[in-house]
């Protein structure tokens, strides 16, 4: 319990001081029930002793009335109080879980699957709040009250006492089991809950391509058998618990025989008179009740303390490091400095890369698939950083820089354009929150646009489906573009923006990509060489090296890996089908 209760205070800090309230109301109503329990054993006692009369009905039943009048009352608040400020928590959680998730580097994501992240955001938040606005309270209000009839029968008889007691510690190793089958086995449920998530997503996202390979239905067996899997392990959870908690009710149960025995005992031997032996055995009944109760919310508690835990080994990530903003940077000269990078260890992508990018220039990064150029713009950007060297803006590193910051000084436009499930305007207003209806509209006919938004239902306030699923490739590569152009940021970054284009739309996003290129700092991944014969300088990229490097005419001229691929490119012109 006390481990559990830590656990909780870590993941709710501060805020757990909201709970003490609550917690105190409950034992506050364990001490009504009590009361009430003792008006009971009194109207009993006075019917044994034939002395109960109208008017002490009538003082008893005004008692009752009265407890339960204030009991009534203190749940209402309590339920009340403890809902709003389990949701109030619980949003804040996810608010700030959230924030934190997306301040680490994309390495974490790579080891994560999405459906570990969607249940960490959804389902352990939940199970959470669970806790929070049920649980917790309950299990202080079990305890207590437990505790306090236990203290009871020691001031009655210390010998039945006693008795109550050893029933109890014979039972709690059951419980403690079935708490630790509870948190093993919930463990690998939630796993195959997490692997359902992303078989789901990962059906829905692929959806396309397992209806063209027949893989839909029974035969998408990834599916299929994360299902599978869940329900194993999920009849593997209930296994484990059941034989423990049927135990711990089986010996817990046995304490109203065990008390009715050795009470008869004692009164049989004067020990007792039969005032208390009624109330023993009137507390036996109520704390092998209590005990059931918390024979089960003990295994539920440590099943949601997962949660708990999940929760709190994302939030031990350690995000990115800065030491401050990137507002006051001023000149926005890009230096790779001795540039290395690993994603796994002894694995190096970038080997020591040198180069400057001047403002106002373009910047072109070439080579084969593999070679870093991806993974140049992604330390740009700060997706990672830098396992060895420098890269610096403006003179600054940009690891003393925060990441959110840096990135407003960015304009990227990705060759898989991801739209939000929101209106065209919506989707270009992402570049700026602020931006008017008409800075969208003059962002959109720079980006050759315009034309074909009018031409849609509603506009600008047409809905474009999550993803962009509406809208054709070409069609959404060109509102990306409008969105970098309305950020207006002076660096610009562009991962082969045109590489799967037909030729009417690769030279209708030229020339949007013109107008955002204006006297920015440019750097661009190109796969089609001849898109960037106009590049201040060309960077050829080959095992995480820079081979080759210098103008279009430059490189042609030495007759390296960049002339050969130019030469290819030509030839294929001249290919006919």
């Amino acid at each position: 319990m006390i481990s559990f209760y830590k656990t909780v205070k870590d993941v709710v800090g501060e805020r757990m001081k909201n709970f003490i309230l609550p917690v105190v109301l409950s034992c506050v109503d364990s001490i009504l029930h009590m009361g009430m329990f003792c008006i009971m054993l009194t109207v009993l006692l006075e019917l044994l002793n034939q002395s109960f009369s109208s008017d002490k009905l009538l003082i008893c039943s005004i008692i009752l009335l009265v407890l339960f009048v204030v009991r009534a009352i203190l749940y209402s608040i309590n339920y009340t109080r403890t809902q709003f400020r389990g949701a109030d928590v619980t949003a804040h959680l996810r608010l700030s879980l959230g924030d934190h998730i997306r301040s680490l580097n994309l390495g974490y994501f790579n080891k994560n699957s999405i459906g570990r992240l969607t249940s960490t955001l959804t389902t352990d938040i939940a199970d959470f709040e669970q806790i929070l606005t049920h649980s917790m309270s309950s299990i202080f209000k079990v305890l207590f009250f437990s505790a306090f009839t236990l203290l009871f029968a020691f001031i009655i008889s210390w010998q039945c006492g006693l008795t109550l007691m050893a029933s109890i510690i014979l039972a709690f190793p059951l419980m403690y089991i079935s708490g630790k089958m509870s948190k093993k086995y919930g463990a690998k449920q939630r796993n195959s809950v997490n692997g359902v998530i992303s078989r789901i997503v990962e059906y829905i996202n692929g959806i396309k391509t397992f209806k063209l390979y027949n893989l839909t239905g029974e035969r998408f067996e990834r599916l299929d058998n994360s299902f599978k899997d869940l329900k194993k392990q999920s009849i593997r959870l209930e296994l484990s618990i059941m034989p423990f908690s049927i135990l711990f009710s089986i010996v817990t149960s046995f304490m109203l025989p065990v008390t009715l025995v050795a009470g008869t005992w004692m009164l049989q031997g004067g020990i007792l008179d039969t005032q208390a032996f009624v109330l023993v055995i009137m507390i036996a009944v109520s704390l092998s009740s209590m005990m059931a109760t918390l024979g089960s919310l003990y295994p539920e508690m440590t099943y949601l303390g997962k949660a708990a835990e999940n929760i709190l080994r994302v939030r031990k990530e350690k995000p990115l490091t800065y030491q401050k903003d990137a507002d006051d940077i001023e000149a926005y000269k890009i230096c790779f400095d001795n540039v290395h990078f690993s994603y796994e260890d002894d694995i190096e992508v970038l080997q020591g890369i040198s180069f400057q990018a001047a403002p106002g220039t373009t910047t072109a990064l070439v080579g084969p698939s593999g070679s870093g150029k991806t993974t140049v713009i992604s330390l740009l950007s700060r997706f990672w950083d830098v396992t060895k060297g420098t890269i610096s803006i403006g003179g600054q590193d940009i690891k003393k820089l925060s990441p959110d910051s840096l990135a407003s000084h960015m304009a990227v436009v990705f060759q898989d354009v991801y739209l939000l499930n929101d209106t065209i305007a919506g989707n270009i207003r992402v570049g700026n929150p602020n931006a008017t209806q008409e800075q969208i509209e003059a962002a959109a006919k720079a980006a050759r646009c315009h034309d074909f938004i009018m031409q849609l239902p509603d506009g600008y306030d047409t809905l474009v489906g999550e993803g962009g699923s509406t809208l054709s490739g070409g069609e959404k590569q060109r509102i990306s573009i409008a969105r970098a152009l309305i950020k207006d940021a002076p660096i610009v970054l562009l991962d082969e923006t045109t590489s799967n284009l037909d030729a009417d739309n690769e030279q209708e996003i030229n020339k949007a990509l013109d107008k955002l290129m204006e006297g920015k700092t440019v750097i661009v991944i190109a796969h089609r060489l001849n898109t960037i014969v106009n590049a201040d300088q060309i960077l050829v990229l080959q095992n995480g090296n820079i081979a080759e490097q210098g103008t279009h005419q430059e490189l042609i001229k030495r007759g390296g890996w960049y002339s050969h691929v130019i030469s290819e490119q030509e030839k294929s012109k001249e290919w006919k089908i």
